[in-house]
């Protein structure tokens, strides 16, 4: 019987579980700030995502509602036909790299297993933070030979 279950509908349960599960367990603020983000990250596309938050978001915005943000899209990327087995995928802790801080990616579980695979991924997302400086920095000193306001200048 479990083999004429629809893959789809098997995922979207599962989704839907695991959501229900997140609004039982969080304060209703995180809670909603996380349907908020996943909401928006869904509308887009997926991907990558870079959010800026104010204030009382950011402090919402811990270490463990971005883990159950990566955990959300695994199981949504789960959603699409063929890729099933991105609901088993677990978040994996990177380390601090000299540019990239904390950071952590949803791999799958041999992935995570495997100490030097995840070092090439920090390393890697540690040259991409890393360009990312040099080319705000840039973007800048254009702005600024330009005369117009930059970030650095509201600080």
């Amino acid at each position: 019987m479990a083999d004429q279950e629809d893959p789809h509908e098997v995922a979207l349960a599962r989704y839907r579980l695991y959501v229900d599960t997140l609004r039982a367990r969080m304060p209703k603020e995180q809670f909603d700030l996380l349907m908020e983000v996943i909401r928006m990250w869904a509308e887009h596309g997926g991907g990558t995502i870079r959010l800026s938050l104010d204030g009382p978001e950011k402090e919402l915005f811990t270490q463990a509602m971005q883990q159950e943000l990566l955990n959300l899209m695994g199981l949504i990327g789960a959603l699409e036909p063929g890729h099933e087995d991105r609901a088993d995928h677990v978040v994996a802790q990177l380390g601090d790299g000299e540019h990239a801080k904390g950071a952590m990616s949803l791999v799958p579980p041999d992935v995570a297993a495997d100490p030097e695979r995840l070092r090439a991924m920090r390393d890697r997302l540690d040259a991409q933070q890393r360009q990312r400086a040099l080319d705000q920095r840039e973007v800048e000193n254009i702005a600024r030979a330009s005369g117009m306001p930059t970030t650095t200048d509201d600080a």
